[in-house]
């Protein structure tokens, strides 16, 4: 499930989230990657985290939420999904931008692309303009299970995760350095279970993660 939309109505963005260019995953009727959700409403710092950028599994820049979060039901400047294209003919791929990050002084702009298979997804991260910091976040759904974590022949950061029923997915990154975070999913009002975020500190011009499993099992 791929957010490639504006984050909503213009003239009613309060429950809107600065989740442009996120995604979740699912595999074998397990969830995997998921988005944070909210369990709670008002006025709090920990809405405001729950609405922000890096509670979502896309791109964080210099620490800024991609649109931005004013009080507990405000949003001020917005990010734009720009340039979708989708293919379907000889391989499955989705490519889109946003325009959130370019009220940063670098000007900066978030391409990414979906690439599917039957048993792989690799996602591109591009960031283009002048920054300090940006970060890929891939929030697990706490059933996922991290078995193994290696690096690969040719130098990159690799993990191996099992799914409930023992189906493992084995992810790997290239242009950046991977690293986990405890965190907190929401899935329904008043509601937080302990997960892990993977982060990948992107150092290269482009970051590529990719996962694949066994479409037997």
């Amino acid at each position: 499930m791929l957010d490639v939309a504006p984050i909503g109505p213009d003239y009613i963005p309060g429950h809107a989230h600065a989740d442009t260019l996120s995604f979740e995953l699912s595999l074998f009727g397990h969830r995997v990657f998921v988005n944070s959700g909210t369990s709670c409403y008002g006025h709090s710092v920990e809405r405001s985290r729950q609405r922000g950028t890096a509670a979502h599994n896309t791109v964080v820049v210099d620490g800024q939420d991609s649109s931005e979060m004013w009080a507990g039901f405000r949003v001020a400047q917005r990010a734009r999904p720009v340039g979708l294209e989708i293919e379907t003919n000889g391989r499955h791929m989705v490519r889109c931008a946003h325009d959130g990050y370019r009220r940063l002084p670098g000007k900066v702009e978030h391409l990414r692309e979906w690439s599917f298979s039957e048993n792989a997804l690799v996602v591109e991260d591009r960031v283009s303009g002048s920054y300090g910091h940006a970060e890929a976040r891939f929030h697990m759904h706490p059933s996922i299970k991290i078995m193994e974590r290696c690096v690969t022949s040719s130098g990159h950061a690799a993990l191996v995760l099992q799914l409930p029923r023992g189906q493992r997915v084995r992810l790997h990154v290239e242009g950046g350095v991977l690293r986990e975070e405890a965190t907190t999913w929401h899935p329904q009002f008043g509601r937080s279970e302990a997960n892990v975020c993977l982060i990948a500190d992107i150092d290269r011009a482009v970051l590529r993660t990719s996962l694949e499993w066994d479409s037997a099992l």
